[in-house]
């Protein structure tokens, strides 16, 4: 399974309405909406969804097909990348603790 997580600029009138499209693909398994800290200037992005698929191709596709919606502003797309071996498994102990 391939994963990533897109983060999403959009007009704040816009939002709910673009979150429940995108809620509706089936490549995606969660929708967040980013807590405004108070500073309007800290946020950028104002959605953060999770995109899991079988392939990469998949993955790619639906992660497109997110980006190049009409209300979507701008995207940062973060790849998550799963390997075991073990110099990646005491690496994330270290840093798990």
């Amino acid at each position: 399974m391939t994963k990533s997580f897109i983060l999403i600029e959009v007009d704040e009138d816009l939002k709910e309405a673009t979150k429940e499209a995108i809620r509706k693909h089936p490549a995606v398994s969660g929708v967040y909406t980013v807590v405004d800290g108070g500073d309007e200037e800290s946020i950028i992005y104002d959605i953060v969804v999770k995109v899991e698929a079988d392939t990469r191709r998949d993955l790619d596709d639906a992660e497109s097909e997110i980006r190049t919606r009409k209300e979507v502003r701008s995207t940062l797309t973060l790849e998550v990348i799963e390997k075991e071996d073990a110099a990646n498994t005491s690496r994330d102990r270290f840093l798990q603790t």
